[in-house]
């Protein structure tokens, strides 16, 4: 019967040292577990920094590329107001130099013609200025644009631009203008492209003014 008690409490002791042998299993996992979880939250706090130090240094780079934009945009604009204002004088001296100038529409086109003789013929014998040759001096005179085919020439003649010597012979002449009236010659002044362009684009609203 003592021995029987005696082996109870044996067994008894051996369960409790098993159980605690059990727990202190489990108390070592989780200490494992606390020392992992320690370690990635260390591991994340380095790589916290270190991608603060990254965006730190991209704000910087940011900052200075920022500067050097603005630099260029700068530079950019300056440049573009230099070629506003070149093209803007290129424009004028354009302009300047077309000044005495008058272009003429719809005159026949001759392959060995001599324009300026054309020209005086139109000023004597269509708009009635008599002794034309005296009376005005023609500088220069030619056809606009390349030559084309004859077919193309008859039906569609290049205008013909003159140089005259004074202002205010060009001024004389299209005071006559209103002589061509039923011709299909036509006169106008010559302005640069870029002034040419303009006017096209307020032609309409200047018509719709005169008509009001």
């Amino acid at each position: 019967m003592e021995n029987n008690d005696q082996n109870t409490k044996i067994e008894e002791i051996y369960a409790l040292m098993k159980a605690m042998m059990k727990k202190l299993d489990t108390l070592e996992h989780i200490e494992k577990r606390i020392k992992a979880v320690e370690q990635d939250v260390k591991d994340l706090k380095t790589s916290l920094e270190y991608a603060h130090l990254e965006v730190v240094d991209i704000k910087k780079e940011f900052e200075e590329n920022k500067e050097v934009i603005l630099e260029v945009q700068t530079k950019i604009q300056n440049l573009e107001e230099t070629n506003r204002k070149i093209q803007d004088n290129i424009t004028d001296l354009k302009a300047r130099s077309m000044r005495d100038n008058l272009l003429f529409f719809n005159i026949s086109e001759d392959e060995n013609e001599n324009t300026s003789e054309t020209i005086y013929d139109i000023l004597e014998n269509k708009m009635g200025i008599e002794d034309a040759k005296n009376r005005v001096k023609i500088d220069r005179s030619h056809r606009l644009g390349k030559p084309t085919h004859p077919s193309i020439r008859r039906t569609k003649p290049r205008p013909i631009v003159a140089k005259f010597n004074f202002f205010q012979d060009r001024e004389f002449i299209r005071k006559y203008a209103r002589k061509l009236k039923g011709t299909r010659i036509g006169i106008s002044e010559q302005f640069p492209e870029e002034i040419e362009a303009i006017r096209r684009t307020l032609y309409p609203e200047m018509k719709k003014a005169k008509s009001a």
